[in-house]
């Protein structure tokens, strides 16, 4: 039989009605009852499971609501569900309340914020005292009236000292009135179990140490399915392990499947190490103290059509603007313009697929945040990464590998308006074959109000050509030789962006492309700046410093006086008497567009005025009367030929300082 009959329900009730607790323990007990009972089941039961022991009342009695309840709840689910939504209503004005009260401590990961239960446990505060007070006063009229009443019988009389009879009286009537026999203990343990305060912390103790021996069997089951389950791919690891007691995870050889191609890789790293806060859980916060990386190997190659090997990893965000952008583009376009639509796209987080709800047609809640954010990653360290490009598309051979060799992340925060210290995030790296070329990032990122966010770049001696596949549809020219070092920095504050640039370029040989003209300008000037920037690179380096401008959802380099000054002075130096018409056009464009200037580093500073110098001098004698027609004034008296030798040694030491090493 799966209920127990009406025998031992009335031995039971018996029982608990006999026993030496008082009629408000016998009440509390059966009080505590409709908490546990009445509610949908979840870790909310806990709590009065713990009271019911802690406390001494009748646990007897806490059973036997328990069981009764749950069957009543089924009948109440309606109107409970109907309290918990219009106390969560937003109109109601508790909002706060609410938010305070369901992530505290303990009680955040209850999931109080159901509205079948929030409404359940609201309906159990009404019934609960009217509850306790009917129990105390049946207890209270069964000993006093029911129990005098009954041991008045003849009967009674006769079988009280007969032998054999208690065994009857256990089996039958719950045994012997306690409550006249067996007095109630004094003080504290009147109210508090003293075998409790040794067996509640020894069965969770217990507990925490079986979860402890258990929860590493499955640790990297559970972290792998989840990731797999978020990013649409398969995800493995070799080897997991996890401690219970400090809190920390290792994942031995991670991947990530290629969707299309389950013999292939799109990420491996070797080893990931998670030192999670344990304290924060219990208020339903994942805080992550140090998150360490080593090693990382990310693939990414461009298909035949033209796509990325990562566009088919989109499940969780909304790609599907972009997969039906690069089905028409993805073949026109260059790694710059692919990434750049990817990172757009991939900005708009699409909500995860929700999965089953156990309380059926009861669904629904509201999820109220928190003031602090629930995921937390104060510190993350990633040692090498790896990044090889391929390139399916084309047929030049592969890419330079890229090698991130340090990154560093601290304060990273989910949701991000939740953020409580501005994140910080700094990498260095180089082309993996060429050590003496490298970059480097720092930025800045505040939320708020007043959010501000700042950005400082460094690239060093990068061999533009080499990676022209980057940028070769973006660019209107093409570079034959170029050597780029540049810094640059960027502030985005209150709607605009402010910031200033300072580049050199070495060796610089570009070509012009058909139907491709420069600035929006004739095709015939196009060339001309072309050809002036080709000459002015033959015998000096480019060195320009140009502000930043616009608005933070649209930046604007205000790069293009500085670079036509500089393919002025390159036509200067050619001094073909023809170019005076397109020196003329060139000098209005600059004027036109406001003479934009912006301070530059000192070391830049220090090799334009060099550069400055020189040109100069060069000008001078190639020129033949344009400069002066020009620019309306006579050219100093300078010997060319001396000053070009003697500053040369002079920009030779600049160059060595500013690339910190011999110039070739």
């Amino acid at each position: 039989m799966i209920l127990p009959g009406p025998i031992s329900w009335i031995k039971k009730t018996l029982a608990i009605l006999k026993s030496n607790l008082s009629p408000n323990q016998i009440a509390f007990g059966f009080t505590l009852g409709v908490f546990a009972g009445l509610p949908p089941v979840g870790l909310h039961i806990i709590l009065p499971c713990t009271a019911a022991l802690l406390f001494r009342c009748s646990f007897r009695a806490f059973l036997a609501s328990f069981a009764l309840f749950k069957l009543l709840s089924l009948v109440i689910a309606p109107s409970a569900y109907a309290v918990g939504r219009w106390l969560l209503d937003a109109g109601r004005g508790l909002d706060p309340f609410w938010r305070f009260l369901f992530h505290l401590p303990v009680l955040a990961p209850m999931g109080y914020g159901r509205y079948l239960l929030l409404g359940s446990l609201v309906l159990s505060l009404l019934i609960g005292v009217p509850v306790f007070i009917l129990v105390r006063f049946l207890v209270i009229r069964y000993r006093v009236s029911i129990a005098e009443w009954v041991s008045e019988w003849r009967i009674s009389k006769w079988l009280t000292d007969r032998r054999g009879l208690g065994i009857v009286r256990w089996a039958f009537a719950g045994g012997t009135a306690k409550f006249e026999t067996k007095k109630a203990p004094h003080g504290v343990l009147r109210f508090i179990r003293r075998e409790a305060l040794i067996v509640i912390p020894s069965a969770y103790a217990i507990c925490y140490l079986l979860a402890a021996l258990i929860v590493p069997f499955f640790a990297g089951t559970l972290m792998t399915s989840t990731a797999s389950w978020v990013a649409g791919s398969e995800v493995s690891v070799s080897d997991s392990s996890f401690s219970l007691f400090t809190g920390r995870l290792n994942l031995t050889g991670f991947s990530l499947q290629d969707p299309d191609k389950p013999t292939e890789n799109l990420l491996e790293i070797p080893s990931i190490r998670l030192d999670a806060g344990l304290v924060p859980l219990i208020a339903k916060r994942v805080v992550f103290d140090d998150v360490i990386i080593s090693d990382v190997e990310l693939h990414v190659v461009r298909e035949e059509d033209g796509t990325l090997n990562l566009d088919n990893v989109s499940s969780g965000w909304n790609a599907d603007g972009y997969i039906e952008w690069a089905a028409r583009h993805a073949k026109d376009v260059d790694w710059l313009g692919l990434l750049r639509q990817l990172l757009r796209y991939l900005s708009d987080v699409r909500p995860l697929a929700p999965r089953d709800d156990p309380y059926g047609r009861f669904r629904g809640g509201r999820s109220l945040p928190d003031f602090r954010p629930p995921l937390t990653v104060k510190r993350l360290e990633v040692g090498r990464v790896l990044l090889s490009l391929e390139d399916r598309h084309e047929s030049e051979g592969p890419l330079p590998e890229i090698t991130l060799l340090e990154i560093e992340v601290s304060n990273l925060a989910f949701p991000a308006l939740l953020r409580d210290r501005p994140v910080t995030v700094r990498l260095r790296g180089q082309f993996a074959d060429d050590p003496g070329s490298g970059f480097s990032l720092s930025a800045r990122f505040e939320a708020g109000e007043d959010a501000e966010t700042t950005f400082a770049v460094s690239l060093t001696r990068i061999d533009l050509p080499r990676i022209a596949r980057f940028y070769r549809t973006t660019l209107p020219v093409k570079l034959v030789s170029a050597k780029a070092t540049a810094t640059a920095e960027l502030r985005l504050a209150d709607g605009d962006a402010t910031g200033n640039v300072s580049l050199l370029v070495e060796d610089l040989v570009i070509a012009s492309r058909s139907g491709r003209p420069l600035f929006g300008l004739p095709p015939t000037t196009s060339e001309r700046i072309v050809e002036g920037l080709n000459r002015y690179a033959a015998e000096l380096p480019i060195v320009i410093g140009f502000p930043i401008g616009g608005t933070t959802a649209a930046p604007t380099w205000e790069w293009e006086a500085a670079l036509l000054d500089v393919a002025r002075d390159g036509l200067m130096m050619l001094g073909q008497r023809r170019l005076e018409s397109t020196i003329e056009e060139l000098g209005f464009r600059i004027d036109a567009l406001g003479g934009v200037t912006t301070s530059i580093e000192p070391d830049y500073a220090a090799l334009r005025a060099e550069t400055e110098k020189r040109t100069g001098e060069i000008l001078q004698s190639s020129t033949d009367g344009i400069l002066e027609r020009l620019l309306g004034s006579p050219p100093a008296e300078q010997t060319p030929s001396v000053q070009s030798n003697a500053a040369a040694p002079e920009i030779d030491e600049v160059l060595r300082r500013l690339l910190g090493g011999d110039n070739d």
